[in-house]
């Protein structure tokens, strides 16, 4: 067994000794590849599930008691590995439900149970101290009509409802999850004159169509139920009361009715078991194509004969919420800072949603604390954030990013977002496009638990199978694996989009179908999740790697040249988007497509000087400083147009895509609606962007010659 063990130390200590990383130098690079190795050697499954079954144990929504007690326990840890740490206090607008009540009317009179399962080997199936189902920010109300089924409820659904004659006014809206931000959903039968929303979750999304649903498998439950808060956050992320400054307990606040993000119509989730009450006592004509979900009846739309009455009675208050933030000082640059989170507070035990994250960040911040014990200090300093009230509308990370906005967008290095981190074995990533090598590059060297080659390998042969056959299941030295964009629905948000931090987040996904209900608790992640907890592991292992990396970087590992030819791509999709919809498009991207190419250029250059800065002994600040300012450079103080809390000019949350990034929003939102004078206005609030970004990028020394 022992010669065993250090033959695989061995293995381990030659293949660091052949790889090569970005943004050190050589004489640097053998120093961090062996303080990798000792963190890779720390984290431990055991600790993680011994975390997660702490942070489970009880219902913790943001606000509550039981959430305090959750940020309390993460503080003590942090202390007792040694680590600075304090709790920070915000107070936000939250409700809860005091009642929620949807009867059918017609053609029966049936009281519909919104209550989840219970089952005798899942303990936590049956606390009554879990909140009902509800959907946080719907307003009180009591409304009664008949009820119309809009497939996902979103615009192109609204259409084809048009087409068949049918009219949602007056009407309670009847929609499936998926497709879009529930906050969407809510906001378009707003807009089409529905009185009340009730949403739930097809089987054909997660329940049966997709595997065996719990207690047999890890799908939903007919009676299980998704919560989820209806928040704007595409209008504004963070506390409603308290939009660009952070809600302390004497922040002046708006009045409800002055907050722009916050639904006018009662809204409810509910489960597919309960919902089919309602679908199959719809008449009206059959549903168009892509509208048949998998229940085993033929859906109609509507309206009627089915009649409800909703009834809802939600309590608002001012309720305080607890952020806990650790922090490690740099040695050399201690004001500049990689930033690493997630938050703590769920719906009701979160075992996937948030704690598989929460467990994974505690476990990289007592590995890091173990390497602090060596002697060993950061370069730069690093802090580990756990938000609170994220389920509610980004409302912890938001507040702390509004609260410290000028330092950050000073000195922060990078934003690592580590929510739901595991419900599976399949990795994906999320980054801004300068970040996507520098992803691929660290899970390189992270090996996967189950097929014992590296995470990177196994990313990529998923998404390309054929050519990862064609190969001989062998890598091909030119293999790049998809990194997705960041729009918003977690923590990133106000690091990128109003602060212009450069983020990525990340997890291992897999068939999750207890998401935000009762199910999704320890019993959950021992069965389908994650029973070894070895993903846990290799998570802390990714996280901690990239934090150490951009940490001790001599050069920071940003490829700007990569971001412009995102935007270059950006551009031409969204030519071709608007020219296959209009027939005509008064919008010319000639003299952007232009700007874009200029700025690549001069970022190429940059890279050109950052190797040559590695092949020699330099002082590299000046570098690091251009590198530091680039991504706010892409930001701009005014926001987009009706939606000002959005600084960042290439990436947005779409007013209606929900958490899916909309990439150039600011150009792409009014030509969509034909608005040419403003879709114009906007390109050049592009361009001036671009100028910027082009000239914060060529304030360099010239190349070859160094730095300062």
């Amino acid at each position: 067994m022992r010669t065993t063990l250090v033959a695989m130390v061995m293995l381990c200590a030659q293949a660091a000794s052949a790889q090569t990383i970005s943004g050190f130098a050589k004489d640097s690079q053998a120093a961090q590849l062996s303080l990798e190795q000792q963190y890779l050697n720390i984290p431990s499954a055991e600790n993680l599930e011994r975390y997660l079954l702490q942070l489970t144990e009880d219902p913790h929504i943001a606000g509550s008691p039981a959430s305090k007690q959750v940020a309390e326990y993460i503080n003590a840890k942090y202390q007792e590995w040694g680590l600075q740490s304090e709790l920070v206090e915000y107070e936000a607008y939250l409700p809860y439900p005091n009642a929620v009540e949807l009867t059918l009317l017609q053609p029966d009179s049936i009281r519909l149970n919104l209550q989840e399962p219970v089952w005798p080997h899942d303990k936590d199936s049956f606390d009554e101290r879990a909140v009902m189902p509800f959907n946080a920010y719907s307003p009180s109300g009591d409304v009664t009509a008949q009820v119309v089924y809009v497939n996902r409820g979103l615009r192109d659904d609204y259409d084809a409802l048009e087409e068949l004659g049918v009219d949602a006014k007056g009407r309670i809206a009847l929609v499936r999850y998926g497709g879009s931000f529930r906050g969407v959903k809510a906001k378009l039968a707003e807009e089409h004159g529905a009185i009340g929303l009730i949403i739930y979750s097809d089987p054909e999304d997660d329940g049966f169509r997709n595997g065996d649903p719990y207690p047999f498998g890890p799908m939903r439950h007919e009676d299980a139920v998704q919560r989820g808060s209806l928040l704007y956050i595409f209008k504004y992320a963070g506390d409603p009361l308290t939009p660009g400054f952070a809600a302390t307990k004497n922040a002046k606040r708006l009045s409800p009715a002055q907050a722009e993000n916050m639904p006018r119509i009662p809204t409810t989730p509910i489960s597919y078991g309960q919902a089919r009450l309602m679908l199959e006592n719809l008449a009206g004509p059959e549903v168009p194509n892509g509208w048949q979900g998998a229940l085993p009846f033929r859906y109609h739309v509507g309206p009627g004969p089915a009649q409800v009455r909703l009834k809802l009675d939600m309590d608002y208050q001012v309720r305080p919420i607890y952020n806990v933030i650790a922090r490690i000082p740099g040695s050399e640059q201690p004001d500049k800072e990689i930033i690493i989170g997630n938050h703590h507070d769920a719906w009701v035990h979160g075992a996937v949603d948030p704690n598989s994250g929460t467990a994974v960040v505690m476990e990289i911040g007592r590995a890091l604390a173990e390497l602090v014990k060596t002697g060993w200090q950061p370069r730069r300093s690093i802090v580990i954030g756990h938000w609170d009230a994220e389920e509610y509308g980004l409302i912890g990370s938001t507040e702390w990013v509004e609260e410290h906005k000028q330092r950050l967008v000073e000195n922060a290095v990078l934003y690592l977002n580590i929510d739901a981190a595991v419900s599976g074995e399949k990795f994906g990533a999320g980054a801004v496009p300068s970040l996507d090598g520098f992803v691929q590059e660290v899970v390189k060297g992270i090996e996967d638990p189950t097929t014992g080659k590296s995470v990177f390998e196994r990313w990529w042969a998923r998404d390309n199978k054929k050519a990862y056959k064609k190969a001989g299941e062998t890598l091909p030295d030119t293999a790049k694996a998809r990194v997705g964009r960041l729009g918003s629905g977690s923590d990133y948000t106000a690091f990128l989009q109003h602060a212009g931090i450069p983020s990525v987040s990340m997890g291992f996904r897999g068939r999750y179908g207890v998401y935000h209900s009762i199910l999704d608790n320890f019993f959950w992640m021992k069965s389908w999740g994650d029973p070894t907890f070895k993903y846990h592991e290799t998570m802390s292992k990714i996280g901690g790697v990239m934090v150490l990396r951009v940490a001790q970087a001599d050069i920071l590992p940003f490829d700007y040249a990569n971001y412009a030819t995102a935007i270059e791509k950006h551009i031409d999709d969204l030519e071709k988007s608007l020219q296959d919809k209009f027939t005509s498009v008064e919008l010319d991207f000639t003299n952007l497509r232009a700007k874009v190419a200029d700025w690549k250029t001069a970022c190429e250059e940059l890279n050109t000087q950052i190797v040559s800065s590695l092949d020699a002994e330099h002082n590299y600040e000046s570098l690091n400083s251009t590198l530091l300012t680039l991504e706010r450079a892409l930001t701009n103080p005014k926001g987009l147009p009706g939606r000002e809390w959005f600084k960042h000019r290439i990436y947005a949350p779409g007013t209606y895509t929900g958490y899916a990034a909309k990439p150039l929003a600011g150009i792409a939102e009014p030509a969509e609606k034909e608005d040419w004078q403003a879709a114009n206005q906007e390109l050049q609030v592009l361009m001036n962007v671009l100028d910027s970004a082009i000239q914060k990028t060529r304030t360099l020394v010239p190349t070859g010659s160094g730095t300062d």
